[in-house]
């Protein structure tokens, strides 16, 4: 027998989710401004470069992923040579982590690509849907940090 409280929201603001999800390919590695670059590199790339060097516990907080999952960014990201991992003087349990010169590069291709790929995609609606959309996914962010705020986590009920 089928279990539907497990299934995924067939709501329209699950449907849009998903479709965005697949027509801007967003969990896929793709090309920003000449870089392969995956969604969670990009938004690693941008919390090192607003929020200076960060532990590897405040980038996953900031990512809202786990220890391990950070881990694994942090080492390709250092790979690739775009950060640089150092142990906290202050506490030596914790790795900081910075973004290198090439780090530092790259955040600012990947940047400047999707700020003209936002200007496009915005310049095709109207005055009127640009604004109501704006409005709209600012109003949805406030409410998932919230939610965030009092303990509703994807894993509670």
């Amino acid at each position: 027998m089928h279990d539907a409280t497990h299934d995924l929201p067939e709501d329209e603001l699950g449907r849009i989710a998903r479709r965005l999800l697949r027509v801007m390919h967003l969990l896929d590695r793709h090309d920003h401004g000449g870089v392969r670059v995956t969604l969670s590199e990009v938004m690693a790339l941008g919390e090192l470069q607003s929020g200076g060097p960060l532990t590897q516990n405040e980038l996953g907080e900031r990512l809202a992923l786990d220890k391990s999952t950070i881990s694994r960014l942090a080492g390709a990201m250092e790979t690739r040579g775009w950060v640089a991992r150092e142990r906290d003087p202050m506490n030596r349990r914790f790795a900081r982590i910075s973004l290198t010169d090439a780090g530092t590069h790259v955040a600012a291709r990947v940047a400047a690509h999707l700020t003209a790929m936002h200007a496009h995609l915005l310049a095709a609606l109207t005055a009127e849907e640009r604004d109501g959309l704006l409005r709209g996914l600012r109003g949805i962010a406030r409410l998932i940090g919230q939610h965030d705020e009092h303990g509703h986590r994807e894993d509670s009920p």
